[in-house]
C-alpha cells in the first residue's frame, strides 16, 4: 500500500518536472547567472517540492508554490556565494530596456557594442533587489505574478521595483552616452 502511493508521487513528480523545468531553470539562471548554479537550484527546487509534497493542499496551483520554492532556493544559493561581485549579464541583455538608449540601428558598429556593455554592466551594478525583478522580467521573461511568488513579494511591489530599476539605469545610461 505505502509503495503505491510512493509510486504515485514519484510519477506525479516526473510530471511536474516536465513541465516546469524550463521555467524554473530560466528562473533560476536569471537570478544565479550561472547555468551550473542554476541546475543545481532547479534540482533542488524539485527536491524540496517532492519532500514538501504532503503540505500540499489539493486544488491549489502548484506553479505559484513551486516559484516561491526556486526562489527561496535561488537566495538561499547567493547568500551561500557570500561576494558582492557577480558576473556580468549575458549578451541577453543587450536589448534590455532599448527605449532607454538609442536606437542601435541609428548607431555604428563601435556605438552598439559599447552601448550592450553599458547596459549589461549597470544592469549588474544594480542592487539585488532591483536587479533581480528586471532581469527575471526582461531577460527570462517571467509575468509579475511569476516574479512575485518567487520574490516573495507583492505584484504592486515587483512593479515599483521595476519602476525604480528602470529609473536608476535610465539615469547612469544618460550620464555614459552623453560622456
Amino acid at each position: 500500500m505505502h509503495r503505491v502511493k510512493h509510486d504515485s508521487d514519484l510519477e506525479a513528480l516526473e510530471a511536474l518536472v516536465e513541465r516546469h523545468k524550463g521555467t524554473i531553470f530560466s528562473l533560476a539562471f536569471s537570478m544565479l547567472r550561472s547555468r551550473e548554479d542554476a541546475e543545481e537550484a532547479a534540482q533542488d527546487t524539485f527536491l524540496k517540492l517532492y519532500r514538501a509534497r504532503d503540505l500540499y493542499e489539493d486544488g491549489r496551483p502548484v506553479e505559484p508554490w513551486l516559484l516561491r520554492i526556486a526562489g527561496n532556493t535561488c537566495r538561499d544559493l547567493l547568500r551561500r556565494r557570500k561576494t558582492t561581485v557577480l558576473p556580468l549579464a549575458t549578451s541577453e541583455g543587450a536589448g534590455l530596456l532599448e527605449h532607454v538608449v538609442p536606437d542601435p540601428r541609428s548607431l555604428d558598429g563601435d556605438q552598439v557594442e559599447l552601448t550592450g556593455g553599458a547596459v549589461r554592466h549597470e544592469v549588474s551594478q544594480l542592487s539585488e533587489r532591483l536587479r533581480l525583478p528586471l532581469v527575471m522580467k526582461y531577460i527570462a521573461g517571467a509575468t509579475n505574478r511569476q516574479i512575485a511568488d518567487a520574490l516573495d513579494i507583492s505584484v504592486s511591489n515587483v512593479k515599483v521595483r521595476l519602476a525604480r530599476a528602470k529609473d536608476v539605469l535610465q539615469s547612469r545610461l544618460e550620464r555614459i552616452l552623453e560622456a
